[in-house]
């Protein structure tokens, strides 16, 4: 009787650590998100827009931090899958609204169309 006692002290100390990584384990899933802004250049030619402010919120996560666009016009986001409204802060004066994207976040990841900005 002791001996069963024994084992299932150990295979209790093993089982539930293994248990509360699973149940755990959906909570910190996050998709990667990228997209690509760009802007009509004087040849009428697509170009990248570097340097534009964008943001992700979702009334459940609330607003993300900003990210700037890097010399290819592209942003990269680590969010829970769900709805977003892509932010995309063109003008930077105070009190100014961003351009917004209703997007869909889906994992591993999600890659937005290109857009272009005016």
């Amino acid at each position: 009787m002791n001996r069963i006692r024994r084992l299932f002290v150990r295979f209790r100390s093993i089982l539930l650590p293994a248990m509360l990584v699973v149940a755990t384990s959906g909570v910190a899933s996050a998709a990667a998100l990228r997209g690509r802004l760009e802007r009509t250049l004087p040849d009428e030619i697509r170009g990248p827009a570097a340097g534009v402010t964008v943001t992700v919120y979702s009334k459940k996560t609330g607003r993300s931090s900003a990210h700037r666009t890097d010399s290819d016009g592209m942003y990269y986001f680590t969010v829970p899958a769900g709805t977003y409204r892509l932010e995309i802060w063109v003008n930077p004066a105070p009190g100014a609204k961003p351009a917004t994207y209703q997007i869909q976040v889906a994992e591993p990841y999600t890659d937005i169309r290109p857009i272009l900005l005016p």
